[in-house]
């Protein structure tokens, strides 16, 4: 699909003349903040509370709220310890069980529905930070593709509220994304979304 970027300089052109085909910088502003409003708060611990250490841990979840005991976010607890031995390639280790519960801070920033569990069910997380667009990028020359008219998106974005907590080090260490977010105010984040024309206007698909 050929589309044909059109950069930041143009846009100034595009303000007041929008002619429903090509979308004004208000209204590219406007696309990009209303998406934004549906991803933050953003949820960047995913866990239902009171919970403990994981066994299987992917998401990284018993680092991040081992990091939030230590800013008083959640309390932790020492229910079990477990003695590893000596295997091939694996030196012996003690493994630490932790049972947390959210403290009065915690609870500040804890959302019921944050995410979903495999079966569909809902569980909680700690969520917190407001999103503010900065500056629009660039848009592709809207098209048609499979009976939409759509475009690509580019803007600029930083994070704010957030609790002081957030600019602790190793909470920003073991919690996925969040140091990038802290520092966004001084450097803001990009970010390319596909937008449609609705039947209300642009919205990011």
């Amino acid at each position: 699909m050929d589309r044909k970027i059109i950069p930041l300089a143009l846009l100034a052109a595009l303000v007041g003349c929008s002619d429903g085909q090509q979308p004004s910088e208000t209204e590219l502003r406007q696309t990009a903040q209303a998406y934004l409003d549906t991803q933050y708060p953003r949820c960047f611990v995913i866990s239902a509370f009171p919970t403990r250490t994981r066994d299987f841990d992917v998401e990284g979840t018993n680092k991040a709220l081992h990091a939030l005991a230590q800013v008083g976010v959640v309390s932790e607890r020492e229910v079990a310890r477990t003695e590893v031995p000596e295997r091939l390639w694996q030196p012996a280790r003690t493994d630490i069980y932790y049972a947390y519960d959210l403290t009065d801070e915690g609870r500040r920033y804890y959302k019921a529905d944050a995410g979903r569990k495999a079966n569909g069910a809902s569980t909680g997380g700690l969520c917190f930070g407001k999103a503010q667009v900065t500056a629009i990028k660039s848009f592709s020359t809207p098209v048609e593709h499979n009976g939409r008219r759509q475009s690509e998106l580019t803007y600029s974005y930083q994070i704010t509220e957030l609790p002081v907590w957030a600019g602790d080090a190793a909470v920003q260490s073991d919690i996925v994304g969040l140091g990038q977010v802290a520092t966004s105010v001084g450097k803001p984040l990009n970010e390319t979304r596909v937008m449609v024309m609705t039947s209300i206007g642009w919205a990011i698909d």
